[in-house]
């Protein structure tokens, strides 16, 4: 070999080798990477790059009014080796969340410890209470130097002069709705007693609402010499901007409170514990308190910071998870007013016996006694209808369109002028029953004449079925009514079936079509309550 062979294959090792020990040394990099992500990673953890073996990650949802003190905390409370992921929603949006498939948070902190039974929540009980009360603010009432305190809250509720959030999203709004049942003993009320002050209460705000009024309400709101009162808060009223024009005028007898619980999900994640006593811990310390009086909170336990605006020291019970929900279910049926377009079958057949009278004796009964519970802003028309009935080729007639019930025309209100037709209705009886191109009609024109704020229904009252040959066929008819259903304008036909002669599924699908429901009077005395139930029915 010569000198010249020799010097080109040392050069070829001289490089071979540096290769080899590269290729090795990325092999053993890729290979031991990948063990240590098999070592490290596991279910519910990320592998982490501080020397953690896993990462965990633990969901807190905070109500509006306490999210910025648990969030800017995160890292004083969140423990080694755990991602700490706030989220801030309302009692109510979990809640409801919930009942519609939704999944609870690893930890909750809701407005208040209502929110947390098995009324909101359904079935089995789904969380642990870890704490209480975390922090308070009281509810108040304020207004300007005009407005007056009252003895009570009931007393406020029922003199027509408080506004209040709605209650059916508001946990502040069902708490004020609750209060004169919470401080019924103070009061030396009974509970029954109590529970009536809420019709008036919710019948005036439906009727603000009904004009565009308290669509959302803060604690100045008002011109300073109004007389209204505003339901609100110890911090909001501290942060709102012009608040310091306003008087605290709470009731002596004391205040429902926003309470704050802490709550963790039965099958939360790992670690989910931990980061609550440390949440707890941070709290209660010297910053938690710190932070607590700075976002216009009080501690759990103690009294008003200094400088707030309220001197409120005696808190309200809070009432039982199934008492407030009762409580709003029934709000929401006193507090949204109804618009109905009334349309009644005046066929030959509602001429029969039903022991005190005829079907349509007994019904004009029923609609004078129903119009009687309808405050005075409900809107209401009057239809009848049967084959002809509105002249040729047209099965029904008008007898008074839609309008408010004080609505004043020719000197007479629309709630005279319907009992007036109540009256007259069995003289109106004659001809078959022209029910499809009349539920269509109908349904038409209470989609044109649909009112916001309003719950707006046609209430289609028979005793028969379809029994004109030359009106739409059924099919038909369901398919033109959801084409004309509208998110945007809402409107539900609700039938009411009249005896068994009545075609009672057909009134259900024209129903379900529109998002509404059917309901049978089976015997004559069955027509009151079974009217009262549809008109009722939201």
């Amino acid at each position: 070999m010569d000198a010249g062979d020799e010097s080109d294959g040392g050069r070829t090792s001289g490089l071979l080798l540096p290769i080899a020990l590269t290729l090795l040394l990325a092999v053993g990099l890729a290979i031991g990477g990948a063990v240590t992500y098999l070592l490290v990673a596991e279910p519910g953890g990320t592998a982490s790059s501080d020397g953690c073996d896993r990462l965990r990650s633990v969901d807190i949802t905070v109500a509006p009014e306490l999210y910025d003190v648990v969030e800017a905390a995160v890292d004083d409370f969140a423990p080694r080796c755990t991602r700490v992921n706030p989220d801030e929603r309302s009692g109510g949006d979990v809640a409801r969340g919930v009942g519609t498939g939704g999944a609870l948070p690893d930890l909750w902190i809701p407005e208040s410890r209502f929110w947390l039974g098995r009324a909101w929540l359904g079935g089995r009980s789904r969380v642990r209470v870890l704490a209480p009360s975390v922090a308070r603010t009281p509810l108040l009432l304020v207004g300007g130097p005009r407005a007056r305190r009252f003895p009570t809250w009931g007393d406020a509720e029922v003199s027509g002069l408080v506004s209040v959030p709605d209650p059916m999203v508001s946990t502040v709004g069902a708490l004020a709705v609750m209060a004169p049942r919470s401080e019924a003993r103070a009061a030396r009320r009974t509970a029954a007693e109590a529970g009536q002050m809420v019709v008036p209460f919710a019948q005036r705000y439906g009727a603000r609402r009904s004009r565009g009024a308290d669509q959302e309400v803060w604690p100045t709101m008002f011109r300073q010499l109004s007389p209204r009162l505003v339901v609100t808060t110890e911090q909001e009223l501290g942060t709102v901007e012009g608040g310091q024009r306003l008087r605290d005028l709470t009731p002596p007898v004391g205040a429902p409170v926003l309470d704050f619980p802490l709550a963790a999900r039965n099958d939360a994640a790992p670690g989910t514990r931990e980061v609550a006593l440390r949440l707890l811990d941070y709290l209660e310390s010297a910053d938690g308190t710190a932070a607590l009086v700075e976002h216009g909170l009080r501690r759990p336990h103690g009294r008003a910071p200094e400088g707030a605006r309220s001197d409120v020291s005696t808190y309200l019970p809070t009432p039982p998870a199934r008492a407030v929900a009762t409580a709003v279910r029934s709000w929401q049926t006193l507090a949204i007013p109804s618009a109905i377009l009334a349309v009644v079958d005046a066929s030959g057949s509602m001429d029969f016996d039903a022991g005190t009278g005829t079907r349509m004796d007994l019904l004009a009964d029923a609609a004078g006694i129903g119009l009687s519970f309808l405050p005075d802003h409900a809107r209401v028309g009057l239809w009848v209808f049967s084959i002809d009935q509105g002249g040729p080729g047209q099965d029904w007639r008008v007898l008074e369109p839609i309008r408010r019930l004080d609505d004043l025309r020719f000197g007479r209100t629309q709630r005279y002028a319907l009992r007036r037709w109540a009256t007259r209705l069995p003289s109106l009886t004659n001809g078959g029953t022209g029910l499809y191109d009349t539920a269509l009609a109908a349904y038409r024109e209470a989609v044109r004449r649909y009112r916001p704020n309003y719950s707006n229904a046609v209430v289609l009252m028979t005793d028969g079925q379809n029994e004109d040959p030359g009106s739409i066929g059924l099919e038909q008819l369901l398919s033109r009514l959801r084409e004309l259903r509208d998110p945007d304008r809402p409107v539900r036909i609700v039938g009411i079936a009249i005896s068994g002669d009545a075609d009672l599924s057909a009134l259900q699908r024209m129903a379900t079509a529109t998002g509404g429901d059917a309901y049978l009077a089976a015997q004559p005395e069955d027509i009151l309550g079974v009217f009262a139930q549809a008109v009722l029915s939201r």
